[in-house]
This record gives structure tokens, sequence and C-alpha cells, in this order.
């Protein structure tokens, strides 16, 4: 799917990425589809308690990654990839 932003949208973008705030474009674009999701309508049937605690557990942590992202502590991609497949493998190890 490709996206055509408007000049301002644009704009507002990248100078959230000039101030830091986000360490790139798409981080920026990924943050805004996050909190959109939080709109989205569902019945109030469909929000259980286990729901709302996730869903503020999740907040919290992206609050939290974001923080750090501006302070510079970030992880290179390879090393994040390597610690996530060492989890799944000791997730597969524990099951057997």
């Amino acid at each position: 799917m490709q996206i055509t932003l408007s000049q301002a949208q644009t704009q507002v973008l990248e100078t959230l990425v000039k101030q830091g705030q986000y360490p790139s474009l798409e981080e920026a674009i990924n943050t805004a589809l996050l909190l959109l999701i939080d709109d989205v309508a569902l019945p109030d049937a469909d929000r259980s308690p286990e729901y709302l605690v996730w869903a503020k557990a999740t907040r919290k942590k992206i609050d939290t990654a974001r923080e750090q992202a501006q302070r510079g502590e970030v992880l290179e991609a390879n090393v994040v990839l390597a610690q996530l497949r060492a989890k799944v493998q000791s997730a597969k190890e524990a099951a057997v």
C-alpha cells in the first residue's frame, strides 16, 4: 500500500524527527498508527478488563521506549533480532 502525505503532514513528521522525538520518519508514523489503534471503534463488550490492562501496559512500554530512544538508548537491529531468536528458542525448548 502506498500512502501520499500532504506537505503539511510531511513537515510535521520531519520536524518531529529533527527535534529528536523519533529516530526516523517510519518510527513517527508507526507511533501515530499505534495511537490510532486505541481509537478503533470496538464495542464495549470487546474491551474486556484483560484487554484494557494489556492496552495500558503496552502504552507504558511504548512511552518508555520512546524516552529511551530520545536519550539515544537504542540497539542495533541485529542485536534485537538475536535476542528475539534466543527467546523463541528458549520457549521452544521449554515447551518440549
